[in-house]
């Protein structure tokens, strides 16, 4: 069965740019599983999946509905364990979640400023 991601997109919608989609596609691709993308912009997020979510990544996958690429994983990992796993166990789950939210207070606010313009540009 092919898993449904919404990835977010601007004007050119074969350019999806968000490095949290990323990070699902990625898993997927670990994982060997099929994938089917939907490009959605900002203003359509909203209205993915009934409004699961305010963000995006989102997935469908048969009739399950996983928002957030942490949750994500975590969904892929206890949903497949028959494929490569994406944490080795809970030591890497700790890691992988210690990781983002480094990341998330460190690096994102310097990252968010210098690419807000080209996210503005990249829009309809």
């Amino acid at each position: 069965m092919t898993i449904l991601l919404y990835d977010l997109v601007g004007r050119d919608t074969t350019r999806p740019f968000s490095p949290h989609c990323w990070k699902v596609v990625m898993a997927l691709a670990h994982k060997g599983l099929d994938i089917s993308t939907v490009p959605t912009r900002f203003l359509e997020v909203p209205a993915v999946e009934g409004g699961v979510s305010k963000t995006v990544p989102v997935i469908r996958d048969g009739e399950t509905v996983v928002a957030d690429s942490f949750a994500i994983a975590l969904y892929l990992d206890e949903a497949y364990p028959d494929r490569p796993t994406l944490f080795g166990g809970e030591g890497g789950k700790a890691m992988a979640r210690f990781v983002e939210r480094w990341s998330q207070v460190t690096i994102h606010p310097y990252v968010t400023t210098a690419a807000i313009m080209d996210l503005h540009a990249m829009q309809d």
